[in-house]
């Protein structure tokens, strides 16, 4: 019972939704968590691949949409990811605004995107974020089928690296 009240949010990025029907483990992931996506990565996470061919994925019954990423934060997530010379998609650009709106919420921005780890990083946001492979050990998966992207070893180096670019470009005043 105390489960189902302490859940914990992920706000999903469209290459883990992809990467996870490819891997058959977002069934696992949704019943773990209540999962966020915004409309842009609800968008690009439209299909996955598997066994040689395009399989459409629907999962509007197990997201919930936020609708409330507002377009001036969008535009400072670019302008931070141009200051920081990474190269970041539409859907990681409002799903990192949104986790720097969502103040009251305990929600944890899970990617697999290197430009969008560093990105995190460099806004001093990785407290708001998690790798796949630890938000599947978190719900008790620990096998070693995952894409290396998917590894909390490569997610820490980062974020390590995404400190270094804050360390070097910020005006740190």
């Amino acid at each position: 019972m105390l489960n189902t009240i302490m859940r914990k949010l992920l706000l999903l990025d469209a290459n883990v939704i992809i990467d996870l029907h490819t891997l058959g483990l977002f069934d696992k992931i949704s019943k773990s968590y209540d999962l966020y996506v915004t409309p842009e990565v609800l968008k690009e996470s439209d299909r996955f691949p598997f066994e040689g061919s395009y399989h459409p994925i629907s999962i509007k019954d197990k997201v919930k949409v936020v609708q409330d990423v507002s377009i001036d934060t969008t535009n400072t997530i670019r302008k931070e990811a141009e200051e920081a010379g990474l190269a970041i998609e539409e859907g990681e650009a409002t799903s990192i605004a949104y986790i720097t709106q969502a103040i009251d919420e305990d929600v944890l921005f899970c990617t697999c995107d290197k430009a969008a780890i560093r990105l995190v990083s460099f806004m001093n946001l990785e407290e708001k974020s998690i790798s796949v492979e630890k938000a599947l050990r978190n719900v008790g998966y620990h096998q070693r089928n995952l894409y290396p992207r998917h590894f909390e070893k490569v997610f820490q180096e980062c974020i390590k690296e995404g400190k270094t670019l804050r360390i070097l470009h910020k005006k740190l005043t």
